[in-house]
């Protein structure tokens, strides 16, 4: 098929969402009223005069979701068959956070209100929303039968498991599809995501090491399959004996980046965040008339949600600029320097 309507799109999204950098204009406007300001004329927000960050980050990706979406109408056979797959991650993140707010005891509602593609009526309004409830309107749903065997897992783990079953069935099914895919949109969509599920391995086997000391039996059921890391290698890693060994074990690898000598907290997931972000943004700028380009930017844009949320968290927090600037995916330039 040919990609230059959908390319004109994407050169149209990229400047109009991407090329402005607003996460560091708001960093440099310095304060919440005038970072918000920015946003709305940019990203063409209507938000209240006090906005809540979860407002904004609900808006903004209502407006990527919206945006996304319809470059679906530009595709067609594997490749509307492909981006259509990698679109299911919003039901995907819908899930996660209706897990998290009835693990948590949270306010269900926020979250019905705001779903991104979940059928809102799913989830009845004014009713209790408990566990039981939750796994029982799931039956309904395709999530249902690879969720179900997670029922009965204690409440300080399962939203962890349902994290990892969620992902890898998410993955896995991508990798497949991909697999249909004409060979150059093959090459550029499986680089991407074979460094994605590489990543998401590893931290997937630290956090399981390190906060929820999981089997090791059960870590290698939930192992994404795919990515480019030998199975043996990832055996090592899923069987080593304790965080230490793991940690050893990858920092004498190509993931080394993840694990800094000089970080004791280990900032695996912005490290490999934004080890993503110079892929994708190489992927968009080099993939030319392809659907690597259209997949590349649909994470860019995520990755400008997170990167503008973290911007107007850390001023709320009164976090120092040069702070704020490290966690954000956006490469650094040379000679850069916020204070």
């Amino acid at each position: 098929m040919s990609y230059a309507a959908v390319n004109t799109k994407a050169v149209a999204v990229y400047a109009r969402f991407l090329k402005p950098e607003v996460p560091l204009r708001i960093l440099d406007a310095g304060n919440i009223k005038d970072g918000l300001a920015i946003l709305e004329s940019t990203w063409g927000l209507e938000l209240s005069e006090n906005p809540h960050l979860l407002e904004v980050n609900v808006k903004m990706a209502h407006k990527v979701c919206d945006t996304l979406n319809s470059f679906h109408y530009y595709l067609q056979g594997p490749a509307r068959r492909f981006y259509n797959a990698i679109l299911t991650r919003y039901e995907i993140q819908d899930l996660k956070r209706i897990f998290r707010a009835v693990y948590h005891d949270e306010d269900v509602n926020i979250v019905r209100n705001s779903v991104l593609a979940l059928d809102p009526a799913l989830f009845p309004k004014d009713q209790p929303l408990g566990p039981d409830e939750l796994f029982k309107i799931l039956d309904a749903t395709p999530y249902g039968r690879i969720l179900a065997p997670y029922k009965d897992v204690s409440r300080d783990r399962i939203l962890f498991y349902i994290e990892m079953e969620l992902d890898r069935s998410y993955y896995e099914h991508l990798i497949k599809e991909a697999k249909q895919l004409p060979k150059k949109d093959r090459a550029s969509v499986t680089a991407m995501l074979n460094r994605r599920v590489d990543l998401l391995n590893i931290r997937y086997i630290y956090r399981g090491k390190k906060t929820y000391d999981i089997l090791k039996s059960e870590m290698e059921n939930f192992a994404i399959r795919g990515g480019n890391i030998p199975k043996k290698l990832l055996q090592t890693w899923i069987y080593a004996d304790d965080v230490e060994a793991l940690v050893r074990s990858v920092r004498a690898s190509s993931f080394s980046f993840l694990f800094q000598e000089k970080r004791d907290n280990h900032m695996t997931d912005i490290l490999a965040t934004r080890d993503l972000a110079l892929m994708y943004m190489k992927q968009y700028q080099q993939a030319g008339l392809s659907l690597g380009r259209i997949v590349a930017l649909s994470i860019l844009m995520e990755d400008a949600i997170k990167d503008v949320s973290t911007t107007l968290e850390g001023l709320r927090l009164g976090f120092g600029k040069d702070l704020i600037r490290s966690l954000l995916t956006i490469p650094m330039k040379e000679g850069e320097v916020w204070q």
